[in-house]
């Protein structure tokens, strides 16, 4: 039996954030450019139009999007942390904890049922240059307050 997964059951972790409330997360992208494909390369007997496709190039995006549940404590503060840690401040300047400050994680879909269906570990996590902090307006019509922040990887291994 078939048995398809739902988009709401998943769970991300990166090494020490193990509990971040996600509203979503995006990425990465990976999208196949065909050369051909839209035109005839020529006829064959029975006026058979005969077509070819191949790979002309791929395009990779080597990022992902987290929107999490907006806080000063926790593990909003250590992602929030991990971001300052490895990007110098503007003003000050000097160094920063970039390459040491890389870090591993995984998405896990779940089954309905609850039970892990595959897995998705990134391999050298790296904050990117952007980060959202959640407006603080009265007018928010009653919706919790959303962080934004870019990671971005080197490597994704898919576990099944």
């Amino acid at each position: 039996m078939v048995q398809y997964l739902a988009n709401s059951k998943f769970y991300f972790e990166i090494d020490g954030v193990t509990s971040l409330t996600l509203k979503s997360i995006s990425g990465p992208e990976i999208e196949l450019e065909v050369a051909g494909g839209d035109s005839a390369i020529g006829v064959t007997k029975d006026a058979k139009t005969q077509t070819q496709a191949t790979i002309g190039g791929v395009k990779y995006n080597s990022t992902i999007a987290l929107t999490y549940v907006a806080g000063n404590e926790g593990e909003q503060k250590k992602l929030s942390d991990w971001y300052d840690d490895c990007h110098p401040d503007t003003f000050s300047g000097g160094g920063s904890k970039a390459m040491e400050g890389r870090k591993t994680g995984s998405l896990v879909i779940y089954n309905p049922d609850g039970k892990e269906a595959m897995r998705f570990n990134f391999t050298d996590l790296f904050p990117g240059a952007k980060k959202q902090v959640g407006s603080l307006s009265v007018d928010s019509g009653g919706q919790l307050a959303e962080d934004n922040i870019d990671l971005y990887f080197t490597q994704v291994i898919r576990k099944v």
